[in-house]
């Protein structure tokens, strides 16, 4: 399952929902959403939903982003929390979509004020 940004943007305001981002720490230090947490995607689909229940627990709603469209982790990661029989959707526009849009941003190479 995919969603867009504003479907990501109104399940953010529910409890049990944990948006994570999986480009590296660095990616992630660089720019992300406000309130999603980061969790490498290492393509190693078992050892990343065991950190996912290690540290967020089984019971949550996770939204899995990585860049943008061309950036295949996200989708993985959502994918391989389904298949573990996690609650898990995409948003494949990621960072860039959302940070385009104007949209609130956090990090060291934010590009504007975001205002909306």
């Amino acid at each position: 399952m995919s969603m867009s940004k504003e479907m990501v943007r109104e399940k953010m305001k529910e409890k049990g929902v944990v948006v994570l981002n999986v480009l590296s720490l660095e990616a992630y230090e660089k720019m992300h959403i406000p309130g999603s947490f980061n969790l490498a995607w290492a393509k190693d689909p078992k050892s990343f939903v065991k950190k996912v229940e290690q540290i967020y627990g089984r019971d949550k709603f996770y939204i899995t982003h990585c860049s943008g469209y061309s950036c295949m982790a996200g989708p993985s990661a959502a994918t391989a929390l389904r298949d573990a029989g996690f609650m898990a959707a995409d948003y494949p526009g990621g960072i860039e979509e959302w940070s385009e849009a104007g949209w609130p941003v956090e990090g060291t190479q934010v590009p504007h004020a975001s205002t909306k």
